[in-house]
């Protein structure tokens, strides 16, 4: 945990302790030092690395771009609507099968519209594997020190946009390059809306409620992935509640070459939205790097993020992916 940050990161993600479904209202640095022994890459499956396919990392990188542009996409606002509109549209481009699920968020006087971005590739492969990001920013800079910007919305470079542009550029690649299982891509509305946590993860949630069948076997959300300084933990309840996804993962960050990225122990319990997926019966883990200075604050712009960190995540998600020869 950085310097001056412990009482500001009660506001997002809570501590569930060993309860996955009884979310707590802080975040709580690890108390104990899991340590995960290496993973043998050879154990990742049949298909190895030799068909993995080469992540364009500037690519990747603007898209990240492409979204901090539309400026700051909370839901209720136009650039929310265009940016909805950009991820189908990159989405159909790539696979040729997108679509929105709508919902909404009931306030006081008014109901504001929100939707999840899907897509699938091979939606009749019976294997499917689930890759996931939230794509919505936070309509207040509640980390802000100056009071007068907490009511600001953030630009959401790297919570939000990161993730998205890691899986839009994984996407774009699956049709030139069939993996062994079919891919379902789900880009999360809703997550960061707040304050509370009974107005966040609100996506996730309505998946969780409406998810088709069958349930993938392995998920991987995508969270603030693309810090400069990037250094991912493994997240405690994506430990307790899929630790076979977590050393698939890791298994696959050494196989790529990011070991250096994905430390191999426990570092954070947070609430995102693999809890209720979790909670539903989908094994799903949290790859974050929560240590980011900049966050739910104005900073979090695009100059705070790199091609690099993005091309690190995405090159362990497609290794994880494409050496798949089982089950999860």
């Amino acid at each position: 945990m950085r310097q001056g940050r412990g009482s500001r990161l009660l506001t997002r993600r809570a501590f569930l302790g060993a309860t996955l479904g009884a979310a707590g209202v802080g975040l709580v640095a690890v108390v104990s030092p899991l340590v995960r022994g290496a993973v043998d890459p050879g154990n990742l499956g049949g298909g190895g690395t030799a068909n993995v396919p080469v992540f364009d990392a500037q690519r990747s990188y603007n898209y990240l771009l492409d979204q901090v542009r539309l400026g700051p996409r909370e839901p209720g606002t136009p650039a929310h609507v265009a940016c909805r509109d950009y991820l189908r549209e990159r989405l159909h481009e790539s696979i040729g099968d997108a679509s929105l699920q709508p919902f909404e968020l009931p306030m006081e006087g008014r109901v504001i519209p929100m939707w999840n971005v899907l897509a699938s590739y091979h939606s009749a492969n019976p294997r499917q594997v689930l890759l996931c990001a939230h794509w919505d920013t936070r309509p207040t800079a509640d980390e802000e020190e100056d009071p007068a910007n907490v009511a600001r919305p953030i630009q959401g470079a790297n919570d939000g946009a990161s993730g998205v542009a890691v899986l839009l550029e994984i996407a774009g690649l699956l049709r030139a390059y069939p993996p062994p299982v079919g891919v379902r891509f789900v880009l999360f509305d809703g997550e960061d809306y707040g304050p509370g946590s009974d107005r966040m993860y609100l996506g996730a949630k309505f998946y969780a409620r409406n998810k088709p069948a069958p349930d993938p076997e392995w998920g991987v959300l995508l969270d603030m992935v693309g810090d400069r300084d990037l250094g991912i933990w493994r997240e405690r309840n994506s430990e307790q509640g899929a630790p076979q996804v977590n050393d698939r993962i890791w298994s696959a960050a050494r196989a790529a070459g990011h070991g250096d990225v994905f430390h191999d122990s426990v570092r954070w319990s947070i609430t995102d939205d693999h809890i209720p997926l979790l909670a539903a019966g989908v094994p799903v883990v949290d790859v974050i790097d929560f240590d980011y200075p900049y966050w739910h604050t104005l900073e979090d712009t695009a100059d705070k993020c790199s091609p690099q960190s993005l091309a690190a995540v995405g090159e362990t998600v497609l290794h994880a992916l494409y050496a798949d020869g089982g089950g999860g």
